[in-house]
């Protein structure tokens, strides 16, 4: 052991170039293997943190096939699926938590005499949420939620409000209406429950109880049902029995109408049911990382065996004189293969370290996952004994290799250059070549499509606009004042409202009206009269929206040219349905991209409704305003109106940027784990040169002392290598389109598939190759041809 010991110190100290960059590619891939198996873990265990998940279903009322509401339900029909079965243990309602169902309320909270106010998540839920979910109450009882003016907070919002202090008994007093909570303006904390994770469906919202009088209500459908079986296998027992008995005609729903029940834990990667209501995941993507995962594993497999075969001619004669002096080859590849676990378990260790320390400085904040090591213990455990069995496969081919050679041969000095290893060689660097290339190309369509994405023309003018959401109050009784306060700054061109984040979300309230006998269903969004100025959207046909639109009892509306063109919509012409009145049409605007690409095309319609509450704000700011005197201008004007109101102020940019979350995302992944596999690649390249060069540095001096110049002795080498690169972009290039080829199907909108990224991707592979290549064989090509003949 100790002979081992001082032998793996040996190959440190002397070898220490190639020792340090093979150290740091095996801790490299390590970290990267393991924050990478962090963010799948995280995807993995979605919504699987309750602790009864797999009795847990979310209740789905399809009316047809492809229902994209189908998770909406009316608090009716979720009651006659409750008490339809024995299977069902409980079952609870929630509110839809998004934008457009008001999901964020005002209140404030007083202490030592003081208000402070709060803008949080609130969501109306039944009781039973409690026994469906059977989240960690850390104060209170779980009867909290029956009594109507209590309220159930999580942990976080609780020290947000009352520090150290107990929150049971403490009051919210709000200053608008809580969604379906309308009567009540002072709610009571009954109790505090311990935060879900952020990989649950769950809101770490503030639940307070349904309004008990909208029992009956079938009209009213902005809740999702979750229900909480005997036992997983009840599932289609409990569908069956509800759609044999329950009357579904009776309540004007289709014939095609069935309930199903989707397990709460597969819900995360369902799409197409109110993206924007529920946070959604792409298998493909967690397949993406397990694959990328693996492979940066398997190419630091590689490097190590290419690093270890590489020292091959400098080890072999004192491997050599071992055997002389009596060691059994057996022990002799025993201490050569102690040496490489030696090294990788050394790598292993200090990925630890590197992993701790980017924690530490924040590096890792673009993961979701909980990248702290400590609380990932299985993992570390797994990928120790994978840096074990890494060793283990790494270090026994190069020590089979330098101990299966007769010392006569060895002293001959031609073992090395076998066609057979110097296939595997090639082989081997080979497959690092083709996945760098492949992670290039997939890198950079996904940077092209993020930039597309946000330079892609909707329709309006995004820029200069600042985003302020205001409360009920305020806009109902201190509009007029916000607006002349804020225009009272030169800066600010004008202000418009809308009842919706418009342009920055996936779902948007929808409504039927009716025109020559046709249901025309669109998104409408009530805007204020100035609107589609504000926002730079030009009236086509028809005329603009007036300030005495919506005053004489007659709704106002305009549409897209889309909805125009297949309803054969008229200016000027009445409608003959809309269910809150008498409504006509003013005129017509270009098709908008009011979503992300991520979805289709849709219609629209604006609305000038002086009813409805419009409490999202949008600022127009002159150019070349100094955006942080307008800033500074708006939150004084608010504070003047409102001093306690939690302002936060968004430009437009900083917001759409939210609306690709998850493409940022996978870039920056993609991004960092392609660089990681160029460096990767590197060590290889540098492992397999420095193994070519030892071997034919006889070869070296001979074509030098025949007249080959240094030129041409770094070009015969850089030559084979490139013939090795070319033949990988060849390999490669189909994989890689394909790959990029799925993803960009996600897309309603998408760039063109360029070739020049593919050349590119070529280019960037062989220069770094080049010059790696060159690098290393500078000095053997420099060297005298004397020496290097002689030493052979």
């Amino acid at each position: 052991m100790r002979t081992i010991l001082r032998n793996f110190i040996n190959v440190l100290r002397r070898f220490k170039m190639a020792s340090f960059l093979n150290i740091v590619g095996l801790t490299v891939a390590f970290t990267a293997f393991l924050v990478i198996m962090m963010q799948v873990e995280y995807e993995h265990n979605f919504d699987r943190c309750y602790p009864d998940y797999d009795r847990i279903f979310r209740v789905q009322h399809h009316k047809d096939v492809d229902d994209p509401y189908a998770a909406i339900l009316p608090i009716p029909f979720m009651e006659a699926v409750t008490t339809s079965s024995p299977h069902i243990k409980a079952g609870t309602l929630i509110t839809a938590l998004a934008a457009q169902f008001n999901g964020k309320m005002y209140f404030t909270v007083e202490k030592d005499g003081k208000k402070n106010g709060f803008i949080e998540q609130f969501s109306a839920c039944t009781p039973e949420i409690l026994q469906v979910f059977n989240p960690t109450l850390l104060e209170g009882d779980d009867n909290c939620l029956q009594d109507p003016e209590k309220a159930l907070i999580p942990q976080s919002i609780a020290n947000r409000l009352f520090g150290n202090e107990p929150a049971v008994g403490q009051q919210l007093h709000m200053n608008e209406k809580v969604y379906m909570r309308e009567d009540i303006k002072t709610f009571t904390v009954g109790g505090v429950y311990r935060d879900f994770p952020s990989n649950s469906q769950m809101y770490n919202a503030i639940y307070v109880k349904i309004n008990k009088s909208l029992e009956n209500n079938w009209g009213s459908q902005g809740f999702i049902g979750y229900v909480l079986l005997d036992s997983p296998d009840s599932k289609e027992i409990v569908e069956e029995t509800f759609n044999k008995t329950f009357d579904y005609a009776s309540h004007d729903f289709p014939e095609t109408s069935r309930l199903k029940l989707l397990p709460v834990a597969d819900t995360y990667y369902v799409k197409g049911l109110q993206e924007g209501i529920f946070k959604e995941g792409n298998p493909e993507t967690v397949r993406l990382l397990i694959l990328i995962a693996f492979l940066v594993i398997i190419i630091a497999g590689i490097n190590f065996t290419n690093f270890s075969t590489s020292l091959a001619p400098l080890r072999i004669k004192s491997i050599n004189t071992q055997k002389v002096l009596g060691s059994t080859t057996g022990s002799l590849r025993r201490g050569l293969i102690t040496e490489a676990v030696g090294i990788s378990i050394l790598a292993f260790m200090l990925s630890l370290l590197l992993l701790f320390f980017l924690n530490r400085m924040n590096i890792l904040s673009f993961v979701e996952a909980d990248t702290n090591p400590l609380n990932h213990f299985y993992l570390l455990v797994i990928m120790g004994v994978i840096a074990l069995l890494l060793g283990l496969a790494a270090g026994a081919y190069p020590a089979c290799y330098m101990t299966s050679f007769q010392p006569a041969l060895v002293l001959k000095g031609s073992f090395g250059l076998s066609a057979s290893g110097r296939k595997l060689r090639t082989v081997l660097i080979g497959f690092q070549y083709i996945v760098s290339i492949g992670l290039i190309i997939g890198a950079s369509f996904i940077q092209i499509q993020n930039k597309y994405m946000r330079s892609f023309d909707r329709g309006f003018n995004e820029d200069q606009i600042a985003v302020v959401t205001l409360n009920q109050n305020i806009y109902k009784n201190a509009k007029d004042v916000y607006v002349d306060k804020l225009k009272s700054y030169s800066g600010i061109a004008d202000v418009a409202f809308s009842n919706q984040k418009f342009g920055l979300q996936d779902v948007y309230s929808t409504s039927s009206t009716y025109y020559n006998g046709k249901e025309i269903n669109t998104p409408w969004i009530t805007v204020s009269p100035n609107f589609l100025r504000v926002m730079d959207i030009p009236v086509i046909d028809g005329r603009d929206f007036t300030e005495s639109d919506g005053r004489d009892s007659v709704l106002t509306f305009i549409y897209n040219s889309t909805t125009q063109k297949t309803f054969q919509l008229e200016a000027g012409h009445a409608l003959d349905k809309f269910w809150k009145g008498e409504a006509r049409i003013a005129g017509f605007v270009n098709d908008l991209k009011l979503t992300s690409l991520r979805q289709s095309g849709t219609p629209v319609s604006f609305i000038v409704d002086p009813g409805e509450t419009m409490s999202v704000s949008f600022i127009r700011l002159n150019a070349g305003t100094n955006m942080a005197e307008a800033i500074g201008h708006i939150r004084q004007s608010l504070a003047e109106i409102d001093p306690t109101y939690p302002l936060d102020i968004n430009f437009y940019d900083t917001m759409l940027d939210n609306l690709y979350h998850k493409e940022q995302y996978l870039k920056k992944m993609i991004t960092l784990f392609s660089l990681l596999a160029i460096v990767l690649s590197i060590v290889g390249v540098f492992g397999l040169v420095v193994f070519e060069t030892q071997y034919r540095r006889k070869e070296i001096g001979v074509r030098k002392v025949f007249g080959a110049t240094v030129g041409e002795i770094l070009n015969m080498f850089n030559k084979s290598y490139l013939r090795i690169v070319a033949i990988c972009i060849v390999i490669a290039v189909p994989f890689a389109y394909y790959g990029v080829h799925k993803w960009l199907e996600s897309f309603s909108d998408k760039t063109p598939i360029y070739w020049w990224v593919f050349a590119l991707a070529f280019v960037i592979v062989a220069a770094i190759t080049m010059l790696t290549v060159t690098f290393q064989n500078w000095k053997a090509a420099n060297e005298n041809p004397v020496n290097s003949v002689k030493s052979e």
